[in-house]
């Protein structure tokens, strides 16, 4: 499930504005368009298809992958896009001050549910891109969705989150509005929504709600035999990731 970055990479790490040491890496192009990717709950910037993508934008953009708090190398706790908020911040920070001009962040699962939170409540980005999100994850049916509540949700389920899937949970994470009472603020930013049909833990029905709530701005393109977040890697998704960054980017 885990590969190293076989193109040069620059290993750097980043702090949070609330303390928080994240790990990241930068490939690519030289500073001007820059991708910040955003991996999904138990996750890490070195999952394979995570990995494999990165290096495919890279071709076209500066592209950056980092480890959110309470997971991979870095420290702290995980709260689902609560704090994460501030992870997400401090990557564009480090992009910026690296001399990107445009800047998209392209989120998977959690990772999209950050993305969605840091536009809707701060801006600052010229493209937003949410793969395999809820509108609220306390309503998703999936089966996925009702384990990611057992695993966040209760103690037993966080010591289980920590020893079977490394990631340390924070209860904090239940403070959060959902995504569905934010995306509305996101316009006028381009904003994007992909979805699996054969997501086994958000409903392709989440998709469709965060559709209605963003309004007209709002892209929503959903792929057959396409799983959960980057289970759905390929040429498919890379192709259509390239065309609308292509797009929003093209300042």
């Amino acid at each position: 499930m885990f590969a190293a970055y076989t193109l040069p990479v620059l290993n750097r790490t980043v702090e949070t504005g609330d303390g928080m040491i994240l790990d990241t890496v930068r490939l690519g192009r030289e500073p001007g368009r820059g991708v910040i990717i955003c991996h999904g709950f138990g996750g890490n910037k070195n999952i394979r298809d995570f990995v494999a993508l990165a290096q495919d934008l890279s071709c076209q953009y500066t592209v950056y992958s980092f480890d959110f708090r309470g997971h991979g190398l870095s420290p702290g706790r995980s709260t689902f896009g609560y704090r994460e908020v501030q992870d997400l911040a401090a990557m564009v920070k480090l992009a910026r001050d690296d001399g990107n001009r445009l800047i998209a962040a392209v989120g998977f699962s959690m990772g999209g549910v950050v993305a969605m939170r840091y536009a809707a409540l701060y801006g600052g980005l010229d493209s937003v891109v949410a793969i395999s999100v809820p509108a609220d994850i306390r309503t998703a049916r999936a089966p996925g969705a009702r384990l990611i509540r057992l695993l966040m949700g209760n103690p037993l389920g966080r010591m289980i989150s920590r020893f079977r899937y490394g990631v340390r949970v924070d209860r904090s994470w239940k403070l959060q509005a959902p995504p569905a009472r934010l995306v509305h603020l996101i316009a006028p930013l381009p904003f994007t929504v992909i979805q699996g049909e054969d997501d086994f833990i958000f409903e392709v029905e989440q998709a469709y709600e965060l559709k209605r709530r963003a309004g007209d701005g709002c892209r929503l393109q959903t792929f057959p035999d396409f799983g959960h977040a980057e289970q759905g890697y390929g040429p498919r998704l890379v192709e259509y990731l390239l065309q609308i960054l292509g797009a929003d980017l093209e300042g």
